[in-house]
Order: structure tokens, then C-alpha cells, then sequence
């Protein structure tokens, strides 16, 4: 009888917002990024929250940060430490687990989306980034943070983990490219990236839910 896919383990759950992942995943991290002019931001995957007042502090004041999570019990963590501590101008909302996802009609276009270890989740993570990529604003970048198929301290066995290679292949079969990649270390990669094509449309102009 199969268990639990490891990120819904319990033990995976407090892993999240552990020193050990830290290490591996610092919110310096986020530094590389630019920010500035983020009206609207989507955290795909956020878990239970652990990047949320690290992307809250470095986006401007009156954006918004929406967090997609398809774990009801990592939404509750989330709102508990929203409440706890008063971080406003972050919506969670609660999405299928499927392989192609769909996001609600009723959030704005993103300036960006935040895909941290979540993408290789996905049987074919092609298809994770065309689904939250209908949602991205003309012009929006999609970041990515993951593990590199190698051993390392902390997190989930090898064979769960796609390697940047590998990655890099879905990325482009999705119809997107690499703007950046971004400093990690050996255990991790990142990178910006961006649709090969955009619509020539202009996205409707309007900020986060008042």
C-alpha cells in the first residue's frame, strides 16, 4: 500500500519551516530578485508560508501577495501566521492537485510567480508552468527554485528531485525561456523566466482585492 507523496508528510510539513531548509534555502535568496514595480505576486505552492514575510518585505507596501496551496491543513499554518503576524495584503486560496492547474478566474494578472519546489512535484512540470503562466501579466516573470538531483543535508530523496538539466527541458517545451539564472548553492537552483512569445494584449490595469 503507497503512502503519502513525501510534501504531504507531516514530518515534510515541519521540515518547511525548519533551520535545515533554511540553510538551503535562505530568503537572502530573494535579494536577486527585483521587486520594485510588483503590484500583484503569486506564491504557487506556497506551502505553509515559509517565504511569505520574506517576499511581503521586499515587495512594495501596497502590493499584494497571493499564496495557491492544494494542502487545506497549509493554508490553516499560513493564515495562523498571517494573523499572528499582521501581515496584510496576503490572500491564500486553495487550488486542485492536478497536473494542470487551473487558477481562479477572480485573482488579477501577475507581475510574478514564485514556483519554490513545487514544479517537481509535477509528472510533467511543462504543465504546471502553463497553467500558472495564463494568469501571468504581458511583460511578468516566473521564478524558479528547486532541487538539483544530488544528495544533499536536508529535503526529499533524489528521486524526487528533477535535475536543472531536465528542468531546463520542460521550461522550454512549455514555450518559455531562461531570462537569469540565480545564485544558489550545489543543492539548489534558480532561475527567471519568461514566455518566448507574448500576447501583444494589454492586461487589464487594477491592483490586488481591496
Amino acid at each position: 500500500m503507497r503512502g503519502l507523496p513525501y510534501y504531504e508528510e507531516p514530518e515534510y510539513h515541519r521540515y518547511l519551516l525548519s533551520r535545515d531548509r533554511k540553510e538551503l534555502f535562505p530568503h537572502t535568496i530573494l535579494d536577486q530578485i527585483d521587486w520594485k514595480g510588483v503590484e500583484n505576486a503569486l506564491d504557487f505552492g506556497m506551502g505553509n508560508g515559509y517565504f511569505l514575510p520574506a517576499i511581503m518585505n521586499r515587495m512594495p507596501a501596497e502590493a499584494f501577495l497571493w499564496g495557491a496551496e492544494c494542502q487545506e491543513s497549509l493554508i490553516d499554518q499560513a493564515l495562523q501566521r498571517k494573523v499572528r503576524e499582521g501581515i496584510s495584503n496576503f490572500i491564500p486560496f486553495y487550488i486542485e492537485r492536478t497536473e494542470h492547474p487551473l487558477m481562479p478566474d477572480w485573482i488579477p494578472p501577475m507581475d510574478l510567480i514564485f514556483c519554490c519546489c513545487v514544479l517537481s512535484t509535477f509528472a510533467d512540470p511543462s504543465l504546471g508552468i502553463q497553467g500558472v503562466a495564463r494568469i501571468l501579466r504581458p511583460g511578468g516573470l516566473v521564478v524558479i527554485l528547486d532541487w538539483e538531483r544530488v544528495e544533499a543535508p536536508s529535503g526529499p530523496e533524489i528521486t524526487q528531485k528533477i535535475s536543472i538539466d531536465r528542468m531546463k527541458y520542460f521550461i522550454e517545451d512549455a514555450g518559455f525561456q531562461i531570462v537569469r539564472m540565480l545564485k544558489t548553492n550545489p543543492y539548489v537552483y534558480g532561475m527567471e523566466i519568461k514566455p518566448k512569445f507574448e500576447e501583444r494584449k494589454e492586461a487589464p490595469s487594477y491592483r490586488g482585492m481591496e
